[in-house]
């Protein structure tokens, strides 16, 4: 009994040296990471003509960081998080530093996106089935017609599109609620 159980402790110890092992070349390679997304930062403040070639490759500079043209960084807070007050200060003056609004979400309620929808729900009026924003590698599919074209859904997710549901245009983000009704217009015509 005695051998057995130091068997089991030998093979534990090896085990925590092999994820020792592994965990500190994870941490080399997320530093190593770092110091290059800073000597990137660097080379970009340094190169005078930085801001006119990212601004051609459709990225803005907002607080020092580069996102996409359209999309802001996201500020917010769970409920819990805005209680504590300077949690929600610091939180509230990087939203106005960035000129975006702090956020309060609910962590506990389902996100739109992902919600269960009854059939009665779906707007069947609308013609248009899929919406893609290919520069967020989205794509917006109908919950009927993802229910009935499994075939098209894992093109798009060969493709490396990221496949949300809708089921009307509620659902969708703004700047999709647009694009779906100028389809909508051009089906119409």
């Amino acid at each position: 009994m005695a051998t057995d159980t130091d068997a089991a402790i030998q093979a534990l110890i090896q085990q925590v040296q092999s994820l020792t092992t592994e965990i500190s070349g994870i941490k080399k390679h997320n530093e190593r990471l770092l110091d290059e997304k800073k000597d990137m930062k660097r080379a970009l403040a340094a190169d005078p003509d930085a801001k006119a070639k990212m601004a051609a490759a459709g990225f803005e500079q907002i607080n020092g960081d580069w996102y996409p043209k359209g999309t802001q960084p996201t500020h917010r807070l769970t409920r819990e998080e805005a209680r504590d007050p300077q949690k929600y200060r610091a939180a509230k003056e990087a939203a106005a530093k960035a000129g975006t609004q702090l956020q309060i979400v609910d962590p506990t309620e389902p996100d739109d996106m992902h919600r269960r929808a009854s059939r009665s729900e779906i707007d069947a009026s609308l013609k248009t089935t899929l919406i893609r924003d290919d520069d967020q590698k989205v794509a917006y599919m109908r919950r009927d017609a993802m229910a009935s074209d499994a075939r098209q859904y894992r093109q798009l997710r060969a493709d490396g599109m990221t496949v949300q549901q809708w089921s009307n245009a509620d659902d969708l983000p703004q700047h999709m609620q647009t694009k779906l009704a100028l389809m909508e217009k051009s089906n119409d015509a």
